[in-house]
């Protein structure tokens, strides 16, 4: 895999990419814009210029807001259309490989093929109004209610309902969160067994990975990332998921707690001593 980690946009995408240089990456996933700061054509033209001395092999873009696209109020569903369009825009103005977007919810009384149907019908639009033309990558998620994409049948039907439309579409598949949502991946075997599962339901569209350990409880459907080796994952399953040679060229993203530039590089160094030929 091609390691990389999620980097913080906070101060700006100057210091994104310079954390990114600190800890040797060759890709990264970062969140389209700072906080309440609107980037100028000035700030993307830079971004994509130091990201090409950078030498980064893969940059995923990974939403900023909560999407509602598959909510049954028109109001809800028309603000995340917009949300999207404007950061695909944006993702596309700082040179990214693929978006990366989580489904969300459905609404309560609704069912999951209704908000299916509603999640791809404001996709659409917005990948149509952006002119979005690279990957957007649909991540699992922990599961659980009215949640959408915890399992791989979930992604499937997501992704057949927007397919005929929406170019590149494919998956990212969050390790943290497949654990959360039932799928055990603490061993070399159950890792296989999870890839086995998700190329037979899912096809070559597995387009990217979030190498995450957590200490939630297996089919808790809830989310606490820890670092590599620190949770209840442990090792094995997630070398027998980097040693795959289909996904030499795959970016895998570590997730793990903001807890300074010396505790990434720790896990990055870990991750690529479980798979010494990734990059």
């Amino acid at each position: 895999m091609i390691i990389g980690v999620h980097v913080s946009v906070a101060r700006g995408y100057a210091c994104a990419l310079a954390e990114a240089r600190a800890l040797g990456c060759r890709a990264l996933q970062m969140l389209p814009y700072p906080r309440h700061h609107v980037p100028s054509a000035a700030d993307l033209a830079a971004f994509r210029a130091e990201r090409s001395l950078l030498g980064l092999r893969a940059l995923l873009i990974h939403s900023r807001f909560v999407p509602s696209m598959a909510s049954s109020d028109a109001g809800r569903r028309e603000r995340s259309v917009g949300h999207l369009s404007r950061e695909l825009r944006l993702a596309e103005g700082l040179g990214a490989d693929a978006f990366v977007l989580h489904a969300g919810a459905y609404s309560p009384g609704a069912d999951e093929a209704e908000g299916v149907k509603l999640f791809a019908d404001s996709v659409r639009r917005a990948v149509r109004e952006a002119g979005w033309e690279k990957p957007l990558l649909i991540e699992n998620v922990p599961g659980g209610g009215r949640r959408m994409g915890g399992t791989f049948e979930e992604l499937a039907r997501l992704q057949d309902a927007l397919a005929p439309d929406v170019p590149g579409l494919g998956v990212c598949l969050d390790t943290a969160h497949a654990w959360a949502a039932g799928y055990d991946l603490s061993s070399a075997e159950g890792a296989l067994k999870f890839l086995s599962r998700a190329h037979r339901l899912l096809g070559g569209t597995v387009r990217a990975f979030h190498i995450n350990d957590t200490r939630a409880l297996i089919s808790s459907h809830l989310e606490n990332h820890v670092h590599l080796g620190k949770g209840r994952l442990g090792l094995e399953g997630l070398k027998a998921l980097l040693d795959r040679s289909e996904f030499s060229d795959t970016p895998g993203i570590l997730e793990t707690p903001r807890e300074g530039l010396e505790a990434d590089r720790e896990s990055l160094a870990l991750a690529r001593r479980l798979s010494p030929g990734s990059d």
